[in-house]
């Protein structure tokens, strides 16, 4: 019951205002968020799923625990599943009545597919294999489930791993996901093998038919299902029908309620970087149609509002929006239903298309739930009361002219106090590329922009050309130029500061994460004479050895390069940071997960190896173990943002010239949660 009323306080109750203190690096791991959002058929009730925080700092793995709730259009919040649990992939039943998700329960050895009523306590386990269920789709008439998942390791080999012949032939030994069929009236529930062809991204039952449609690459790695993936319609029997092989990356897709489309989120050809195009396909036809052409933005996610119209979230430039198109009539423009200043990233449709359920951030607060009806547009949740206690800084879209003309939109997150230092600023440059910066919530581990201001500092996050947000030939701007015209203009953005804000020239630092990080260290060898510091996270240094240890090769030379490294050796060299490493200045910080495959840790560790030996400069490298390519746990998390942080007051406000402790002032932390008892 404590927990319960704990929840509740936590997304419904306000309290007296008292004064208001910045927000804390530590305070990043409080945040809580809303993940996931499913209206119910009938419009009534809204699911959504909460994630917990994690700041307990034991060395126990928290992440992917969430809470589960129902909220009423009145906005009345019930839970579901409390507690926390790893639970996600969230579906009504036709009755509205009950909900079916994802699940791993207290004594549960894998993920299994559970049911709960709604009103009732506890869950039912419906469906569980040997191993995790990744996805699952119900039938309309909740009789049928289609789940994919990994299959079980074969006698013979769990022998000979048990007897240490555990050999993993590299890019061979992954196996493919399959897709079972499952009868929910079977007591016993055995699973029907239906397809193990190809590797199976997701499932969906196409409605008023016993068909399948089927996302599926040809195998599990990333470089295959980023490039390669492909759409089939299944027969009842799992034999493909047809197949729809789109040239370019595919994100989601969804079928019509009638079964007679299916609309999915793809690139617009197979140089396009991104994903943003919004594709409508007939079920018995292999040619989709780009149904939003010269669209200047990039489509996000996608829901149907009835058998003819499709719904979708629009992002352009630094806002979103949602919209609908009719498909009887593709010449009529969309109609936009919902604006919203912040980011939106996930929508949700009730049976008749007349309520909209989304989640979407702002300045103010990470993801809550907003439901827009025919008379009202709500926020539902306010899952981070605390926040109101916590002075956050004013966020302004800004533009600037390139060096080549080209109009590069940005966020200029003002420092808190006016009065305090105002000459120091950090440029925060965004992965991808084929990413942006929307005018939202922009606070993380790796971009702590709010704790940023309360220092003094003025933090700025530009949409390089290369940034999706603009349409495909934005996107397209930075292909073939690895830090060439996209870095320059992270030196216009410099030059902005200093022009319209008297920042420092002095006082400019630089920061990102994989292809951020690569921005960083190119900033800090190449470019050194413009910037006090740098911190680079996960980030690339030498585009040759990257080309051989990323999992995406194939993507980087369709999709960025579009020359590989044996037609031009020197290029590769010298847009790599390693090969202008001689004599730079600027002092750089390394942050790197020890098991990240997207960008391997080699990176990190030549570009120390060639700055520590040619440089004029500190370095440091800090690997984190157990951790990939972007970080998960709590203390890494504030270990990376504290060190980040810390890099930039040392070198920027303090302007050392050496580098500062390597261990990190933890002593705020309860005395007991560092001890090693």
């Amino acid at each position: 019951m404590k927990q319960l009323v704990f929840l509740f306080v936590i997304l419904s109750c306000a309290f007296p205002v008292s004064a208001k203190s910045p927000l804390s690096l530590e305070d990043l791991n409080q945040i809580r968020k809303v993940k996931t959002v499913a209206f119910s058929p009938d419009g009534r009730l809204t699911a959504i799923t909460l994630n917990l925080p994690d700041d307990s700092y034991d060395g126990i793995d928290l992440v992917s625990l969430r809470e589960l709730y129902v909220v009423s259009k009145r906005g009345r919040i019930s839970p579901v599943i409390s507690g926390g649990r790893q639970l996600g992939h969230v579906k009504w039943n036709k009755d509205s009545d009950a909900l079916y998700f994802l699940g791993k329960m207290q004594d549960d050895k894998t993920v299994s597919l559970y049911s709960i009523a709604i009103g009732d306590d506890e869950p039912v386990k419906v469906y569980a294999g040997e191993t995790d269920i990744k996805g699952f789709d119900i039938n309309q008439n909740n009789d049928v489930a289609l789940v994919w998942g990994y299959p079980s390791e074969e006698k013979q080999q769990k022998q000979l791993s048990k007897a240490g012949f555990n050999a993993n032939v590299f890019g061979e030994s992954a196996k493919n996901a399959s897709l079972w069929r499952v009868s929910l009236l079977n007591q016993n529930k055995n699973a029907q093998l239906l397809y193990n062809q190809s590797h199976v991204l997701s499932a969906k039952w196409i409605p008023q038919t016993e068909q399948i449609l089927l996302h599926h690459s040809p195998s599990p790695f990333a470089d295959d299902v980023v490039m390669e993936s492909a759409i089939s319609v299944l027969k009842p029997s799992g034999q493909i029908q047809i197949t729809n092989h789109h040239r370019g990356k595919v994100g989601e897709i969804s079928v019509s309620p009638d079964g007679s489309h299916y609309a999915f989120i793809g690139a617009e050809d197979q140089s396009d970087p991104a994903e943003g195009r919004l594709w409508l396909s007939q079920i018995s036809s292999p040619n989709p149609v780009n149904i939003l052409p010269n669209f200047e933005g990039h489509v996000t996610a996608i829901n149907w509002f009835n058998p003819t119209t499709i719904g979708f979230i629009g992002a352009q430039n630094l806002s979103t929006f949602i919209a609908n198109k009719d498909i009887e009539d593709l010449k009529k423009a969309y109609r936009v239903r919902v604006k919203h200043e912040g980011k939106i990233s996930a929508i949700s449709v009730d049976s008749k298309g007349y309520n909209i359920a989304y989640l979407a951030d702002s300045p103010e607060h990470p993801n809550e739930l907003f439901i827009k009806t025919k008379h009202s547009n709500k926020r539902m949740t306010n899952s981070n009361v605390w926040l109101k206690d916590r002075a956050l800084p004013k966020q302004t879209e800004v533009y600037y002219t390139g060096r080549d003309g080209t109009i590069i939109d940005g966020i200029l997150v003002a420092p808190l106090d006016d009065s305090g230092p105002t000459s120091s600023a950090i440029i925060f440059v965004h992965g991808g590329p084929e990413a942006h910066f929307s005018l939202g919530w922009n606070n993380s581990y790796s971009y702590p922009v709010a704790y940023a201001a309360s220092k003094g500092f003025y933090s700025f996050l530009p949409n390089y050309r290369g940034s999706t947000g603009k349409g495909v030939a934005f996107t397209k701007l930075g292909q073939r130029d690895y830090a060439g015209a996209e870095f320059d203009d992270l030196l216009d953005a410099r030059n902005f500061l200093i022009e319209e804000y008297d920042v420092d020239p002095l006082r400019v630092g630089i920061t990102g994460t994989s292809y951020g990080g690569y921005a960083a260290a190119w900033a800090a060898t190449k470019q050194h004479d413009y910037f006090a510091a740098s911190v680079s996270g996960m980030g690339v240094s030498n585009q040759i050895s990257k080309f051989g240890t990323t999992d995406i090769p194939t993507e980087m030379l369709k999709l960025h390069a579009l020359v590989a490294p044996w037609e031009d050796w020197t290029w590769y060299l010298e847009r790599s940071p390693i090969y202008h490493t001689k004599n730079a200045t600027t002092p750089l910080l390394l942050l790197h997960g020890s098991e990240d495959t997207r960008v391997s840790p080699s990176q990190s560790k030549e570009l120390y190896r060639y700055f520590k030996s040619n440089a004029n400069a500190p370095v440091r490298l800090v690997l984190y173990p157990n951790e990939a390519h972007g970080l998960a746990l709590a203390p890494a998390k504030l270990d990376y943002s504290m060190r980040l942080m810390r890099w930039m007051e040392h070198f920027i406000v303090q302007q050392n010239k050496s580098k500062p402790n390597k261990q990190l002032p933890h002593y705020d932390l309860p005395e007991t949660e560092l001890s090693s008892e």
